[in-house]
């Protein structure tokens, strides 16, 4: 098969993969449950963890009035040999053998230092009240069950190490049926379009260029869209598809997802790659934009931003997580060539790690 062949090859297998796995029973591959039975798991989760002490929240409410002192610390870092041990595999390598990230528990990653890439992991999930200790790998019997299954299992990891965590007092999740968040809850949304504008910059496909200029232009209009009134939707008929139809917004999550599988069959993470002339099309493919809000060209320019951070980044899903727990997030993100994250809105939620704690 020559290359438009095989890309469209793998991108049907990846298509027929999302189309008949999904994490819902009714379909859905995004959260419609009840804010209270949320509530209820991150309670539980709370009573867990409350025996470690380790219940409180950290929340950097004015970061913007401390990003430059930080970055002049930054820039103050010795040059060290400190990534001797860190090291990418193969995704070849990672499916013959098909690597997922340990089982974690709390109790697990208590061992490590706040400003660890396990410590911080933990101070992640505690602070965001996600549930996401409990994350089992299953047996993936193919290539796309496989590789689907590990960038769940690490999706995390990509919000710790790319600084992609903005969330209230009440948590990261979304709670829909209250009014009085709905403007939290774009933001939230707003930061998971950013994660996946970077992920897909790391397949370093030509065919993902066009998709994300489109995020670029219209994402917040299907978040505020989807927070309003889909749940609203879904209560009525609990027809999922139709909302998928009727909402455009759950469509980042796959596209992500399939781009991502196409880029590891392909291999493109292992050919020669000029970030620059690749960021050019893709700045090409932006023009002309709309006339727009003055919070949608903000986000519009997160998301840019975001893509070219993920384009310059090395292969994230090729790092083996779990072995690297007791090393600096920071030497993590260097090794990676995370390129540090420029734009933020005043309230964004930061670990003690990024704020020199």
């Amino acid at each position: 098969m020559d290359s438009l062949d095989r890309i469209d090859f793998f991108l049907k297998e990846a298509e027929a993969y999302v189309g008949t796995h999904r994490c819902n029973a009714d379909g859905s591959n995004f959260s419609l449950i009840l804010y209270s039975e949320v509530a209820e798991k991150y309670s539980e989760l709370r009573q867990k963890l409350k025996r470690l002490n380790l219940t409180h929240l950290y929340v950097a409410r004015n970061w913007s009035s401390l990003i430059n002192n930080i970055r002049d610390h930054d820039s103050s870092r010795s040059e060290k040999n400190t990534f001797q041990n860190l090291y990418l595999n193969s995704l070849n390598e990672l499916c013959r053998e098909r690597y997922f990230v340990a089982n974690l528990s709390p109790e697990n990653l208590i061992q490590f230092p706040s400003n660890t890439l396990g410590g911080s992991y933990l101070e992640y999930m505690c602070d965001g009240r996600f549930y996401e200790f409990d994350k089992q790998p299953l047996a993936s019997n193919s290539d796309v069950e496989w590789f689907f299954r590990l960038i769940g299992k690490t999706h995390d990891f990509y919000h710790l190490v790319g600084e992609f965590y903005h969330y209230g007092w009440d948590g990261g999740f979304i709670t829909y049926e209250n009014e009085r968040s709905h403007q939290r809850d774009l933001i939230v949304l707003a930061e998971e379009v950013c994660l996946y504008a970077f992920i897909m910059g790391q397949t370093r496909l030509n065919n993902v260029i066009p998709i994300v200029a489109e995020w670029c232009n219209t994402s917040l209009i299907h978040c505020s869209e989807w927070i309003k009134n889909a749940r609203r939707s879904w209560l009525l008929d609990n027809d999922y598809e139709a909302i998928r139809k009727q909402f455009l917004f759950p469509s980042f999550i796959e596209d992500c997802e399939k781009w991502m599988y196409v880029s590891f069959k392909t291999n493109t993470l292992a050919r020669r790659f000029c970030a620059d002339e690749y960021l050019r099309a893709f700045y090409k493919a932006l023009k002309p934009a709309r006339k727009q809000s003055v919070l949608e060209e903000e986000y519009r320019s997160y998301i840019m931003e975001s893509f070219e951070r993920g384009v310059r980044s090395k292969p994230l899903v090729c790092l083996k997580w779990d072995q690297y727990f007791d090393r600096k997030l920071q030497d993590v993100r260097d090794f990676l060539q995370v390129p540090k994250r420029k734009l933020f809105r005043d309230g964004s939620h930061y670990l003690k790690v990024d704020m020199g704690v």
